[in-house]
């Protein structure tokens, strides 16, 4: 994904799920939607500098955005948590989708980083925690693994239970599903969520049978 502030992504989620807004909300409710996450995305803004500063992933930039239009259809919307979290759900995926869709390179970028030693290593030197629990990649010691990542802790997961709403950050962690690119025989394997309740969480992205 290319460098946006997290409110650039919440204007980008809300213009890519309009279409899945307006379907499940109509066209009025739809309309609301936009307004109220932009009030609940102020809300939370005086907490992101914070939370922005230990951000171990880039991914994690996205947590406020969905915050903040999970929040508005609980609270200003009325509607219920599991048809909430299905909506915004969707709405993130229609825009991550369509990122995907614009950066044809990054396929290629990853199978470089998923088949090149060199750069797995580089990759690994790159991305040291922010802190001694906080989540790094390693190299993969299970069979047929191509890299590993793990952590004790996690700012997302941390943000979200302060937020009360936890169970927005295993939506946001499934991007990494879409982003392992499974067709080129590379497919993400979980040993742990954080957000689960698990001690540790990582996963492992491994070699898939086409």
């Amino acid at each position: 994904m290319s460098m946006s502030s997290p409110s650039e992504r919440l204007a980008q989620i809300l213009r890519e799920g309009r279409f899945v807004a307006t379907r499940e909300l109509g066209e009025e409710c739809g309309a609301e939607l936009h307004t109220h996450a932009k009030e609940r995305y102020l809300a939370l803004e005086a907490t992101i500098p914070e939370f922005q500063s230990s951000m171990s992933r880039k991914l994690f930039e996205l947590g406020p955005p969905v915050l903040a239009i999970y929040q508005a259809l609980l609270h200003d919307l009325g509607v219920d948590r599991g048809p909430a979290l299905r909506l915004a759900e969707d709405m993130l995926l229609a825009f991550y989708r369509k990122q995907l869709d614009r950066s044809p390179l990054l396929g290629a970028a990853m199978d470089i980083v998923f088949r090149l030693e060199p750069a797995r290593r580089l990759i690994m030197k790159s991305t040291a925690p922010g802190s001694p629990g906080g989540s790094r990649f390693d190299k993969a010691s299970d069979a047929g693994a191509r890299l590993a990542s793990g952590a004790r802790e996690c700012p997302l997961v941390a943000f979200a239970r302060r937020h009360g709403a936890p169970e927005i950050v295993a939506m946001i962690g499934q991007l990494d599903d879409l982003r392992a690119n499974a067709p080129r025989g590379i497919g993400l394997r979980r040993t742990g969520a954080l957000d689960m309740g698990a001690a540790r969480g990582g996963f492992r992205y491994v070699t898939v049978k086409k």
